[in-house]
């Protein structure tokens, strides 16, 4: 039986009963039978030498640079490390696949509020939002940008999204900026995009200033006290630009890209939930170690998406098991060999998208 997507406003639903799902999980789990699933040392590992690849760069940048190409130089250095920590360390954290112990996990996950983003709000959206509905119009926010861009066919078109393809990638660099804004936003009640969660209180409320505060003081409070205001505020956006320009291709590159599926919210033939992640999701340079290990696995974009609170570590093992139960199944696969294809994909993709549609879209 498919259970197909009903009015605009319905929540989307997906075919029963789960037939493949059952089949995937028992050979996955046949797998890792003897593995642990989670506290990897090698994850471990990578986030001490993240954390002090971090310390080290902030440490030269702030009290050491003295010229104008050090402190850039250091500056590239400390953006890396915690782009880093985003794909390594909090995005397995809130995930709750770095730790079978809760705290562990949310200690993790609490390094996004370190660089400058609520893992609060940052978890909703992403886990609830956008894993369970990915690449579905109106209910995966990771599509959604607004008037900014048009990333799917059922979304409004604007004449300037013709050129997308050029202007979006100068706007992923201010991405890591945006959180200044929204996170407020989304405090004050201004914002509400499609979040689920319920305003934070308690220790979560708590959470998130501290996570604020300590932010800030390191980025502006304690900068300041060694360099003029406009060195401080410049350093920062270049880091923060940095940092917004690879998380952002990174994210786009496994589902706003033209060799998977982007279902229309009202489809009436959906798969059931795993096939529609397997088809609406692509991994990426998948035999590059290199690629695998500084993204945290997140090339490995399909078996993230199946299995979240697996550690990313054994991404490349669940991969062989989905590629061989998909061809079982005459399931087809979406792939790109390489960084560069995947680029390439997602700017293919994004120029479709901007050109003008035969068919007026008014939502």
């Amino acid at each position: 039986m498919v259970v197909a997507f009903h009015l605009l406003s319905a929540t989307p639903q997906f075919a029963t009963p789960a037939v493949f799902k059952h089949v995937l999980e028992k050979r996955v789990a046949t797998l890792l039978a003897n593995r642990r699933t989670t506290d990897s040392p090698v994850m471990y590992a990578k986030a001490i030498g993240l954390f002090l690849m971090t310390a080290g760069s902030y440490y030269a940048l702030v009290f050491q640079a003295a010229s104008t190409p050090a402190a850039l130089f250091w500056g590239f250095i400390l953006s890396m490390a915690l782009v880093g920590i985003g794909f390594n360390v909090q995005h397995d954290g809130n995930h709750g696949g770095f730790s079978k112990y809760a705290f562990i996990n949310r200690s993790a996950g609490f390094t996004l509020d370190l660089i400058g983003a609520s893992s609060y709000f940052w978890a909703d959206k992403h886990n609830h939002n956008h894993h369970v509905y990915t690449n579905i119009p109106h209910e995966d926010a990771d599509i959604n940008l607004g008037p900014l861009a048009r990333l799917s066919e059922e979304h409004r078109w604007i004449w300037y999204h013709r050129f997308q393809h050029i202007y979006l990638w100068f706007l992923y660099a201010f991405v890591h900026l945006r959180y200044l804004v929204t996170d407020l936003q989304r405090l004050t009640g201004l914002k509400k995009d499609g979040l689920t969660a319920n305003y934070p209180k308690g220790a979560d409320f708590y959470r998130l200033v501290i996570g604020k505060v300590i932010f800030m003081s390191f980025a502006f409070a304690l900068p300041l006290t060694q360099h003029s205001f406009g060195r401080v505020i410049g350093m920062y956006v270049l880091v923060s630009m940095a940092m917004g320009v690879v998380f952002s291709i990174v994210f786009q590159l496994a589902h706003t890209v033209d060799n998977v599926e982007h279902p229309l919210h009202g489809a009436t033939d959906h798969n059931e939930w795993v096939v529609h992640q397997i088809r609406t999701t692509s991994d990426f340079a998948a035999s590059n170690r290199f690629v695998s290990f500084t993204l945290g696995g997140l090339n490995f974009q399909r078996e993230h998406h199946l299995f979240p609170k697996v550690s990313h570590v054994h991404y490349p093992e669940i991969a062989k098991v989905i590629r061989e139960v998909c061809k079982e199944h005459k399931i087809e696969i979406c792939e790109s060999p390489s960084l560069w294809d995947a680029m390439r994909s997602h700017y293919r993709f994004v120029k479709a998208m901007g050109m003008k549609p035969q068919t007026p879209i008014n939502a």
